[in-house]
């Protein structure tokens, strides 16, 4: 049996839907997290630079170092699998100024929570250091408006709505930035052919997390393969805008009302 008949039966006898999907990426969202927050930031004193030099010098931190970076490899899988979704929510919205919107609020809601997580504290601002990748995801939302727009347009012109938003996010500072662009420019223009789609995003995804995480984010591209199109019967649209503002809340307040400097699992 030729290897295109073969992946496409498995993607029909395999079919994530959607929600599955998004599930994989919330799972692997909240792993990559934990290793964040309760073991770089708690366990290790990420929080202070002098009390993290010295917790990762002792050879008891070799343990905790390996399970973090398992921890963030798992987590890498969770962007490119949103990225996607991100798009299919596009295609499949039927009002696209709300789907825009919820995502506006969702942002400004995830601010601090994002802040406190990542930094500790609450950024102004005029500080205006990294902002949550949720606003990455708007300005790639914009992006695929315009690329819709386009589609009369020869295709070699629609790399410049890309490429703007691409400087938008470096611009702002947003999480996963012009990697997140690229992915979403790639997941639309391609959303046609399934093999070339993956191919380029493997390529992406693998290079985006090579140096630190040995490529883990080409794993995502497993399950964006054998997506199937479907919603799936699951319907926790609430909750997963709900979860990435609350999880980060609660992952930090563990470590806060820990007080960070004597943190014990």
């Amino acid at each position: 049996m030729p290897l295109g008949r073969f992946l496409q039966d498995k993607r029909r006898d395999i079919g994530f839907s959607r929600n599955f999907l998004a599930i994989v990426a919330m799972f692997s969202m909240l792993m990559d997290h934990i290793a964040l927050v309760l073991i770089r930031n708690g366990k290790l004193y990420g929080y202070d630079l002098t009390l993290y030099n010295n917790a990762i010098s002792l050879p008891e931190a070799k343990v905790w170092i390996t399970l973090y970076t398992v921890l963030r490899m798992i987590g890498r899988i969770a962007f490119p699998i949103f990225c996607l979704l991100l798009v299919e929510g596009f295609r499949k919205t039927s009002n696209l100024f709300k789907y825009f919107i919820r995502l506006i609020m969702l942002a400004f809601v995830s601010e601090i929570p994002y802040d406190l997580m990542v930094f500790n504290e609450i950024l102004t601002p005029i500080t205006f250091t990294v902002q949550n990748v949720i606003f990455t995801y708007i300005i790639g939302l914009t992006m695929l408006f315009i690329l819709r727009l386009m589609h009369s347009f020869p295709k070699f012109l629609t790399i410049f709505p890309a490429v703007g938003a691409a400087f938008a996010t470096y611009f702002l500072r947003t999480d996963y930035a012009v990697e997140g662009i690229v992915l979403i420019y790639v997941f639309y223009m391609f959303r046609n052919d399934i093999n070339v789609k993956c191919f380029i995003a493997l390529i992406i995804t693998f290079l985006m997390s090579l140096e630190h995480y040995y490529g883990a984010a080409a794993i995502s591209m497993f399950f964006i393969y054998f997506y199937d199109g479907q919603k799936g019967y699951l319907n926790f649209k609430t909750f997963s805008y709900l979860f990435y503002p609350l999880h980060m809340l609660v992952l930090y307040a563990i470590v806060f009302f820990s007080n960070y400097k004597n943190f014990k699992f």
